[in-house]
């Protein structure tokens, strides 16, 4: 590890990447006026490229490579998860129903995990550096199916209170695990895995993990399915849970325990959609699911 001056320098370069590449960057909302830009979105990967190459040339330190690794990765990986939209159209996958948003987010995840993998191949960095490993595995499976088994328990207490007819809850459960596992794995993987080994071996893991969670939870301040007062609450939620993926991921030495807690967690976001398409379906608005 650095020094502590170095460290705080490295967090802030990661801090101020972070907010170039994955929230000035992103298509998940339209804040800011590069979220509407796709030369911004095109430019990036070629600088985050760059990046890479001048580290790897001339730093003499592969901890700060896989650093600039990982920031290629995600910011190729921003690129071709807005592009695939664009095969929504042509593909009819709607956003009216669980099973549209569904096969939607498995196509994002696969274009996002397709880019992070190439440019892993590219810069010849080992898949494990972002935890897609073994790791141990016992340990892996209790903590991340004892937080989905958690939060699936509470998602059936919500869907309850949200008044979802359970036929519906039925047909729409494994277009729902779709959205979850691809959802989960991707965001895993993208904002949270590619970033954290480097950062623990510059700044170190208790910091790696509070950064990242903090990141994490940043990242979905645009989130549009969400009211002002909502957001607020959501974001307060994701920082904790950020950590203690963080620190599953770090731990078990792999992505398996953090996206089965993560993709639990993500039920409850699905329970709002199926509700709110079961709504506009009711009006005679909206397709079924």
């Amino acid at each position: 590890m650095f020094g502590i001056a170095a460290r705080i320098g490295v967090s802030l370069c990661y801090v101020a990447a972070s907010v170039a590449v994955l929230v000035l960057g992103s298509s998940y909302f339209t804040m800011f006026r590069t979220n509407r830009s796709p030369a911004y979105r095109a430019i990036l990967p070629l600088v985050a490229a760059g990046a890479w190459w001048l580290t790897a040339r001339f730093s003499g330190n592969d901890s700060i490579v896989l650093f600039a690794v990982a920031f290629f990765a995600a910011a190729l990986a921003n690129l071709t998860g807005w592009a695939v939209s664009f095969l929504h159209k042509p593909l009819r996958i709607g956003d009216d129903s669980v099973r549209g948003i569904a096969v939607g987010k498995a196509l994002e995840a696969g274009a996002v995990v397709a880019a992070i993998i190439l440019v892993f191949a590219i810069t010849r960095t080992p898949l494990s550096t972002v935890y897609i490993a073994q790791g141990r595995v016992s340990l892996g499976l209790a903590l991340g199916l004892g937080g989905f088994v958690f939060f699936a328990i509470a998602a059936g207490f919500q869907a309850r209170s949200l008044k979802i007819a359970r036929p519906l809850l039925i047909r729409s459960l494994p277009w729902m695990f779709v959205f979850c596992l691809a959802n989960a794995f991707m965001e895993e993987l993208w904002f949270r895995a590619l970033f954290l080994k480097p950062l623990a071996l510059l700044v170190g893991p208790t910091v790696a993990i509070l950064l990242t969670g903090a990141v994490f939870a940043v990242l979905h301040i645009g989130a549009t399915y969400l009211s002002k007062t909502e957001r607020v609450r959501f974001l307060a939620l994701l920082f904790p849970l950020g950590v203690v993926w963080g620190g599953c991921m770090y731990v078990t030495g792999s992505i398996l325990a953090s996206t089965l807690f993560h993709a639990g967690a993500d039920l409850l976001i699905v329970n709002g959609f199926t509700q709110a398409f079961a709504t506009k379906q009711s009006k005679g608005l909206g397709g079924g699911s």
